[in-house]
């Protein structure tokens, strides 16, 4: 039985899958431990469902699993099917293009085996993505651990999670998968150790900046309350300066009687109706965003072949 089970996702892996592969072995005959590759093909383009399948010819059954979705699930759910065939004691995660090391492996075992974490993110030193993507991944990160507090402020792919806490994100059923997002229900005993984030060599990434931004986006209208809270505060804000002022036209025009005619019926109708209509959209925002937790049960992801 594997002690540790790395998840990988693939889109478009057919010329990273294999150098990543033997630099896992490398690493793990290193470690002098036991562990198993589990390759969860999330309808990409290109070969890496063949090359998996060779791969798991030359190097045996125990060691190279697989599992090819109907159609692309995207990173998470891909994440979370593959949880679902872990046997390991601990999950890895990490990405097919080479841009984690497998030689960091080593750091989250040390850093876990420090305090029994739930959870260890690999923090990256330097991002060697472009100068744009860079700087849009930055601020969306900060944006995210703004809309969700107990994210933790060094989340990223590259992960060691205890396979109980890992399975435990197998029930959970959003309109949006979000696994950090997840993992912050479930624990807080997280933590995190630095590691290389290596240059891109082969292919681009599949998340342009406007996956990145509709990711962001579905994160925040999933997880957090941060967007319906600014609208109920600024709704109840608005209905009571609203209120406030139309009591002030209502007095002054029984007191001095110097508006225009109709001026005051027409700001009290106004201002009133705006802000109560305002401070009913907020109540409302309350409640759907409560239904959004409870009522989807959508599958978080189909499979069609499996080499297990």
């Amino acid at each position: 039985m594997p002690e540790y089970s790395v998840v990988v996702p693939v889109y478009q892996g057919e010329a990273t899958i294999r150098p990543l592969t033997l630099q896992l072995q490398a690493c793990f005959r290193e470690l002098g431990q036991a562990f198993e590759i589990i390759f969860v093909c999330d309808g990409g383009p290109d070969n890496s469902w063949q090359v998996i399948q060779t791969l798991r010819t030359e190097l045996g059954n125990d060691i190279i699993k697989a599992v090819q979705l109907s159609r692309n699930f995207g990173q998470h759910n891909a994440l979370l099917c593959g949880f679902g065939h872990a046997r390991g004691r601990f999950i890895i995660t990490m990405d097919e293009d080479l841009q984690h090391r497998p030689a960091d492996i080593a750091r989250l075992l040390h850093r876990q085996a420090e305090a029994d974490y739930d959870v260890v993110y690999g923090k990256y030193e330097t991002l060697q993505h472009s100068t744009f993507r860079n700087i849009t991944s930055r601020a969306m990160g900060r944006l995210l651990r703004l809309g969700i507090p107990d994210l933790h402020p060094d989340y990223s792919a590259f992960r060691l999670i205890k396979a109980e806490v890992a399975r435990q994100c197998l029930t959970m059923r959003n309109s949006y998968t979000f696994l950090d997002g997840y993992l912050t229900w479930v624990t807080n005993h997280v933590a995190s150790v630095p590691v290389v984030h290596q240059e891109r060599t082969v292919g681009k990434s599949a998340y342009t900046v406007g996956k990145l931004v509709a990711h962001s986006i579905n994160i925040f209208a999933t997880f957090s309350d941060l967007p319906i809270r600014l609208l109920s505060v600024t709704s109840v804000v608005v209905f009571l300066l609203t209120s406030a002022y139309s009591i002030y036209v209502l007095v002054r025009k029984f007191m001095y009687n110097d508006f225009l005619l109709g001026f005051p019926s027409l700001i009290i109708s106004i201002g009133f109706g705006v802000g109560l209509l305002l401070l009913g959209m907020g109540i409302l925002g309350e409640y759907t965003h409560r239904i959004n937790l409870k009522t989807t049960r959508r599958p978080n992801f189909i499979e069609r072949k499996k080499l297990l």
